[in-house]
């Protein structure tokens, strides 16, 4: 058990992503604060746009992220060096005034920032790029520095076409080769990474409605309504549960072959041979499964060990 917990963030926690010289929390309304690999902080909090992020993905060192207001209907995307300060960027007021592109407003401290046109809906990355989804308008692979590799349009499902928005994207996975897209009703399309032609599309059955997927490799949790969770390895189902409520978080240990999810007032480990819990007061965004610690809610950090976990 650790012996002394991280500092609170001072913000409500959104999530924590890894980078490479430590973490990077993110803020429900949008902040963001850097901190080192024993979580302690790193510069101070900053918004560098005044809206809440919406997802986010880092490369190394670069972070790209996506912003979305929909009082105002806009929507940027920017990159961030992560080795450099943040910048806090201008109040939200001032987005009122500044609704015309000549005019537009960006994310301070920025590498690039573009503006949107359509609601980003899924983002993901791997070693030399990105792959994003946006709303009626399609997916699109692009380089570390956003130059576009190539483009296609939004998915469909011809099983899925007469569910009300199942075939809504949930998730992009991009991995070495190939790109995978995600539907709310279980639909997968995999392209290849370096054209975009697709390879197979397929609909997993799964007695619900997808909210979001954590992946490893071959190995996936997908997040379904209602506390359900399934344990999926890439060709077929292997485990269906229901845990307490919606998860915020979920980490694959490898040789204990299963997961620990940050859920509904509980940390848990499943895999098709375990299932352990631990109950909580707040509800945990961030779980650090070496160090036996979780990120909660109410930013604090906590001590959360199972009773027969090995040091």
């Amino acid at each position: 058990m650790s012996s002394e917990l991280p500092a609170s963030l001072g913000f409500t926690p959104k999530e924590i992503q890894k980078w490479d010289n430590g973490f990077i929390a993110m803020g429900v309304d949008g902040e963001l604060q850097k901190l080192d690999m024993e979580y302690k902080p790193i510069g101070k909090i900053t918004s560098p746009f005044p809206t809440p992020l919406r997802n986010s993905t880092v490369i190394g060192s670069i972070m790209v992220s996506t912003w979305i207001d929909s009082e105002l209907m806009l929507a940027r995307m920017a990159s961030f060096d992560l080795t450099k300060e943040l910048i806090q960027g201008v109040e939200r007021s001032e987005l009122r005034v500044r609704r015309t592109m000549e005019k537009a407003i960006h994310p301070a401290g920025n590498i690039w920032s573009h503006v949107l046109d359509a609601e980003p809906l899924a983002i993901n990355s791997n070693d030399s790029g990105f792959t994003f989804v946006l709303w009626k308008k399609g997916i699109y692979c692009m380089t570390i520095d956003a130059h576009e590799k190539w483009r296609s349009e939004e998915p469909s499902w011809k099983k899925l076409s007469k569910l009300p928005r199942a075939g809504e994207t949930v998730n992009a996975i991009m991995k070495k080769e190939t790109v995978e897209i995600w539907s709310r009703g279980g639909g997968v399309n995999i392209y290849n990474l370096d054209n975009g032609s697709i390879i197979e599309q397929k609909v997993i059955k799964l007695d619900g409605f997808l909210l979001s997927i954590y992946h490893d490799s071959d190995n996936y949790l997908l997040q379904l309504n209602d506390g359900q969770v399934i344990l999926f390895d890439g060709e077929k189902i292997t485990l269906r549960a229901k845990l307490s409520g919606p998860i915020s978080h979920a980490s694959w240990h490898e040789s204990k072959k299963g997961w620990y999810i940050s859920g509904w007032r509980e940390v848990v480990f499943l895999s098709t041979s375990s299932y352990q819990r631990k109950e909580l007061i707040e509800i945990p965004v961030y779980y650090d499964y070496k160090r036996k610690i979780a990120l909660c809610n109410d930013s604090n950090w906590y001590d959360v060990q199972f009773e027969d976990e090995e040091e």
